[in-house]
């Protein structure tokens, strides 16, 4: 017995008492057919009588001028012998009773089968869509082309630095952005590499500190000293430019924590000379230097101008006191004023009640010393103990004594020539 495998390979049938079968029926369809003299349908087929035979199984089978039978039925060759049914026929196939019409794909059903890579049942070829032959899509984000509302496509579109945003609408970072993003230094968003800019590829441009001298630069060490030859701000260093640097004792009132006690001072209040940076120590003070200075009066021989008529007295020398803080006026006195002050004997014409008798004379004007510090007694005289005349004649008591204890004849018989001599040895002024 012949065995014949299916198309489908899952089923295998005994041909040989089906194809017998078959036979028989074919017989019958030509006694038929014979008898009709035309097409008649047997058992769900229809065959047309001709010099050739066609079979289709499980489809209606149209007539041909050489005559055709359907699959699944025995056909009759022009020799008038039976040719076995095909053994490749599924039998699950329909017949013509049950047979329905399945459509295949279609471009513009929206729904994308077969072949088809879009269909969303427009496929006008617009932006997003898909094309009218369904095996492409439309210009779309993600295609790699800039079309449509597309800002940036590169087909990747993930964000990244340099790409594009994910729905196309705009680039990712990068630069020119006017963000420092990435591996960006710098990004202005200009970026024309112009002084204390951003170069065209996000590096830093031209600026203060990058140690070469461009745009307004007076200098540029490149460090960051301020108080160096080159300033942070890349000018070069100058009295006046409010930075305190080598060689300056101050800046433009900077004295930098200096004080007239940290200069040797007493104390006062340092400054500074804008003009040459250096310390003004003018308001600073130190008794015994020579100068007067800060709350001074005098220093040592430096009397500031000053002298005892100054200070209101008539004369003397003035010096100052030790601490520098007053003078010192012992050495000044007011004589002259005529008037006798304190410490004065006598002052002018004020003789302070006394006269040349008073001063042991006799006679004669007395005057006060220059100093105001004594009587002159120039102007006194003994008077008549320089004359001659009787016993005892001598007004000054002290020279009377004096004479007679030496010559007792002057006082017991008369004042004679002798007596004068006499007087004037003890002192008498004649």
């Amino acid at each position: 017995m012949t065995k014949q495998r299916s198309t489908s390979g899952e089923n295998e049938h005994d041909v040989s008492g089906w194809s017998y079968a078959r036979a028989g029926a074919a017989a019958l369809w030509l006694i038929c057919a014979g008898c009709s003299g035309g097409a008649e349908q047997t058992s769900g087929f229809t065959a047309s009588v001709g010099p050739a035979t066609s079979a289709t199984q499980g489809f209606t089978t149209s007539s041909t001028s050489e005559g055709a039978t359907t699959e699944g039925s025995t056909s009759t060759t022009d020799d008038g012998t039976t040719r076995p049914p095909e053994t490749d026929s599924d039998p699950s196939a329909p017949t013509s009773d049950d047979a329905t019409t399945v459509a295949g794909p279609v471009c513009g059903d929206n729904a994308v089968e077969g072949d088809e890579v879009c269909d969303d049942g427009v496929n006008d070829g617009l932006y997003g869509g898909c094309n009218p032959d369904c095996l492409s899509f439309a210009p779309s984000c993600g295609d790699g082309e800039v079309n449509g509302p597309e800002v940036c496509d590169d087909g990747v579109n993930d964000g990244a630095y340099g790409g594009c945003a994910a729905d196309c609408s705009a680039l990712g970072p990068s630069c020119g952005d006017g963000e420092v993003n990435g591996a960006e230094v710098c990004d202005l968003g200009v970026n024309d590499g112009s002084y204390d800019g951003c170069n065209p590829d996000c590096t830093p441009g031209p600026f203060c500190g990058d140690g070469e001298v461009n745009g307004p630069e007076g200098c540029d060490d490149g460090n960051e000293v301020d108080n160096d030859e080159c300033t942070n701000q890349c000018a070069t260093a100058s009295c006046g430019d409010g930075i305190l640097q080598p060689g300056e004792d101050c800046e433009m009132g900077n004295i930098g924590g200096s004080s007239c006690a940290g200069l040797g001072f007493e104390g006062g209040a340092l400054a500074c000379n804008n003009n040459t940076c250096k310390f003004d120590v003018v308001a600073c003070y130190k008794c015994g230097d020579g100068i007067v200075n800060g709350p001074e009066a005098c220093d040592g021989g430096n009397l500031n101008g000053q002298s005892c008529q100054s200070q209101g007295f008539v004369s003397g020398n003035l010096s100052c006191a030790p601490n520098c803080a007053a003078f010192n006026t012992s050495g000044c006195t007011k004589c002259g004023n005529n008037i006798v002050d304190a410490g004065e004997v006598c002052d002018g014409g004020a003789l302070n009640g006394q006269t040349c008798l008073s001063q042991g004379y006799v006679t004669g004007q007395l005057a006060c010393n220059p100093n105001c510090g004594g009587y002159n007694i120039n102007g006194c005289t003994h008077g008549n103990c320089c004359q001659v005349g009787g016993a005892g004649a001598c007004s000054s008591t002290p020279i009377r004594n004096c004479v007679c204890a030496n010559d007792p004849f002057c006082c017991n018989n008369s004042w004679d020539s002798l007596c004068v001599q006499g007087a004037i040895n003890c002192g008498a002024k004649c």
